[in-house]
């Protein structure tokens, strides 16, 4: 079970990523330096997040709820944000992963609660798949010149 749990917290930390809301179209440099900030808030919070002292599922099943509501936060900043043109449909490719997160986020923390550990195998799994869901638009910002910091990690 603590192996379940140490993966989860891996698979979570490598998704420290996010936006920050903005008012009209922003320049490009005003974009990175948004998406920057808002993914070392997200990898910060996420990396002191103690989910990986978790003994067993139910010990993970609060710590973990944080952890949603800062993805859930950072998905809603990233749809806040009015990126340039050229960076709009990776920008809301990211967004939309991000909320699929939380929710599958909420799916593992209530799989701990409940000690179901194939559900919780499960969710994992589909936190997997939703974290190589964002990485052909971080790549597609990065090779358009973007740097999006911890984001592109």
């Amino acid at each position: 079970m603590r192996k379940a749990c140490a993966f989860a917290v891996g698979v979570i930390a490598l998704a420290g990523c996010g936006g920050g809301g903005g008012g009209g179209p922003l320049s490009k440099s005003d974009y990175e330096h948004k998406m920057q900030a808002e993914a070392k808030r997200l990898t910060k919070a996420l990396q002191s997040t103690v989910i990986s002292s978790a003994e067993n599922l139910y010990d993970f099943a609060d710590p973990i709820g944080a952890v949603k509501d800062d993805v859930a936060k950072a998905a809603d900043d990233v749809d806040a944000l009015e990126p340039p043109a050229d960076a709009a449909a990776d920008t809301q490719t990211i967004a939309d992963v991000l909320h699929r997160f939380a929710a599958v986020i909420d799916q593992i923390q209530k799989a701990a609660a409940k000690n179901d550990t194939e559900a919780f195998r499960q969710a994992v799994q589909q936190l997997q798949t939703e974290l190589r869901a964002a990485q052909p638009a971080v790549r597609d910002l990065k090779q358009k010149g973007y740097d999006v910091g911890q984001f592109a990690s």
